[in-house]
C-alpha cells in the first residue's frame, strides 16, 4: 500500500482542487435556496421547486449527452478548426434549449385547456422562460471543463452565485419567496452571466455553418447512448422523488428532498472531481494507453472509496442533527438511519463513476448505457415495491442495492474491456464512432 498514496495524491492536481471549489459553490447555492424555501416557505414550496429542478437536471443530462461530453471526448480530433468546432457545439446547444423551452410552454398551454390551477400554469411558464439561460449557463461551464480551464468554470459559476443569493434573500424578505420567482431569479442570472462570458470568449468561436452537420453527425453517433445511459441515471436519480410525491404527497416529498440535500453535503468533492476526471481520461486514453487509464481509474476508486466512507462515518454520527437544525419542524425529526442509508447508496455509485467515465473516453457509450439501464430497472422496482411498505428507510435500501448492482456492473465491464487493450493497441468495437481518433482508445 506504500506506493499508492503518493499515486493518489498526483491525481490532486490544481484542476481538481478548482474542481471541487467551483463544485463547492454550485452546491452551497442550492443547498442554501433549498434550506430557504424549507424553512420560510414550507414543505409545499420546496417539494415544487424539486420537481422543477428535476425537469432540468434531466435537460442538462441530455444537453450533456449529445454536445458537450462528445464535444470533450472529440476535442482533440475536431471537425473542422477547434474554434469553428466549438462553435457548432455551441449552435447545437442553442436549438436544444429553444426546442426545451417551447415543449414546456406548448404543456403550460395544455394545462390551462384542461383547467389548471393558474399557480401551476404559472410556475410551468417562468420554467419554460428559464430554461434556455440555465441550459447556456452549464454549456459555458462545461465547455470550460473540457477545456481544462477550471478558473473559467469557477467565474461563471461566482458570477451566478453571488447576484442569485441576494435576490432570493430579497424575496424571501419581502415575502415573495416560491419555486417560481427562485427560477426567475435563477433564469435572469443565468442569462446576464452567460451573454457576458460570450463576449469575452468570443475569439474562441469561428462561425462556419457548413461545419454545422458534421458536427451533429459525430456528436450523435456517440451521443445517442450517453443520452439513453444519462437519462436514465436522471431517472434513477429522481425515481424515488418521483414516486414519494404521487403515493404519499408533497410533504413526504420535501422530506426526501431534504434528506437528499443532507447527503448532498458530498457533492462538491464528487461532481468538482468527475467534472475534472473525464477530460482527463480521455486525455490519458489519447497518450499513454489503456492501462494507465485503468491505473488511474481504480485509484481515482480508491480515493473517492475513502473520501465517502468518511462522509458517511460523519452522517451516521451527525446526520440527523443538522437536518433538524437546517430543516426545523417536527416533519424533519427522526430521520438518522434514512440519512446513513442514503450516504452508504451515495458512497457505492461514487465507486463505480471511474469506472464508467473510463468506458464513456474510450467510446463505450454504449456498454454504459446497457448497465445503467439495468440497474435504473431495478431501482425503480425496489422503490415502487419497498416504499409503500417501509416507507422512505425502504426505498433508501432499495437505492442501496440497485447503486451496489450498477457499480459492481461497470466495474467488471471496464476491466474486461482493460484486460482486452493490454498489450498493443485493439482494433475499434462498434461502440465507438468512426471518426473518433486513430487510437481505439480514444
Amino acid at each position: 500500500m506504500g506506493p499508492v498514496i503518493p499515486q493518489i495524491a498526483r491525481l490532486l492536481t490544481n484542476s481538481h482542487i478548482l474542481g471541487w471549489l467551483d463544485q463547492a459553490i454550485v452546491s452551497a447555492t442550492s443547498l442554501l435556496i433549498l434550506v430557504m424555501l424549507g424553512r420560510w416557505a414550507g414543505p409545499h414550496e420546496l417539494g415544487i421547486y424539486a420537481i422543477g429542478f428535476s425537469i432540468i437536471a434531466l435537460l442538462m443530462a441530455a444537453q450533456d449527452s449529445l454536445i458537450t461530453r462528445p464535444y470533450s471526448i472529440q476535442l482533440h480530433t475536431p471537425s473542422g478548426s477547434a474554434a469553428e468546432h466549438a462553435f457548432s457545439a455551441f449552435i447545437l446547444a442553442v436549438l436544444l434549449s429553444a426546442a426545451a423551452a417551447i415543449a414546456t410552454a406548448m404543456v403550460a398551454l395544455l394545462a390551462s385547456a384542461l383547467g389548471t390551477t393558474g399557480d401551476t400554469i404559472e410556475f410551468v411558464l417562468v420554467l419554460a422562460a428559464a430554461i434556455p439561460f440555465i441550459l447556456m449557463r452549464e454549456f459555458f461551464r462545461r465547455y470550460a471543463f473540457a477545456h481544462l480551464a477550471v478558473a473559467q468554470a469557477l467565474a461563471v459559476d461566482l458570477c451566478v452565485a453571488v447576484p442569485l443569493f441576494v435576490v432570493v434573500a430579497a424575496l424571501d424578505e419581502t415575502g415573495r419567496l416560491s419555486a417560481s420567482n427562485v427560477f426567475a431569479a435563477l433564469g435572469v442570472v443565468c442569462g446576464v452571466t452567460g451573454i457576458g462570458w460570450l463576449y469575452l470568449m468570443r475569439d474562441q468561436f469561428s462561425v462556419n455553418w457548413t461545419q454545422l452537420r458534421p458536427v451533429l453527425r459525430r456528436s450523435w453517433e456517440m451521443g445517442k447512448w450517453f443520452l439513453s445511459s444519462q437519462v436514465a441515471i436522471q431517472v434513477q436519480g429522481y425515481a424515488t422523488l418521483w414516486i414519494t410525491l404521487f403515493l404519499t404527497g408533497t410533504i413526504a416529498a420535501g422530506v426526501y428532498t431534504a434528506s437528499t440535500t443532507i447527503v448532498a453535503f458530498a457533492n462538491p468533492l464528487l461532481f468538482g472531481y468527475f467534472n475534472v476526471l473525464l477530460p482527463k481520461l480521455a486525455l490519458t486514453l489519447k497518450k499513454e494507453g489503456v492501462v494507465s487509464v485503468r491505473r488511474q481509474a481504480l485509484l481515482a476508486a480508491s480515493l473517492l472509496a475513502g473520501i465517502m466512507g468518511v462522509f458517511t462515518l460523519v452522517i451516521f454520527v451527525f446526520g440527523g442533527a443538522v437536518m433538524q437544525l437546517l430543516f426545523q419542524g417536527e416533519h424533519y425529526s427522526g430521520h438518522g438511519e434514512l440519512l446513513t442509508v442514503l450516504a452508504l447508496a451515495s458512497l457505492a455509485g461514487a465507486v463505480g463513476v471511474p469506472a464508467s467515465l473510463a468506458l464513456s473516453a474510450a467510446g463505450h457509450a454504449r456498454k454504459v448505457a446497457g448497465i445503467t439501464a439495468l440497474t435504473v430497472a431495478l431501482h425503480v422496482t425496489l422503490v415502487a415495491v419497498l416504499l409503500p411498505v417501509w416507507g422512505l428507510l425502504g426505498a433508501a435500501y432499495g437505492m442501496l442495492l440497485a447503486e451496489a448492482v450498477g457499480g459492481a456492473g461497470r466495474w467488471i465491464a471496464f476491466l474486461l474491456y482493460a484486460a482486452n487493450g493490454v498489450g498493443g493497441r485493439a482494433t475499434p468495437t462498434p461502440d465507438q464512432p468512426q471518426s473518433s481518433p486513430g487510437s481505439p482508445k480514444c
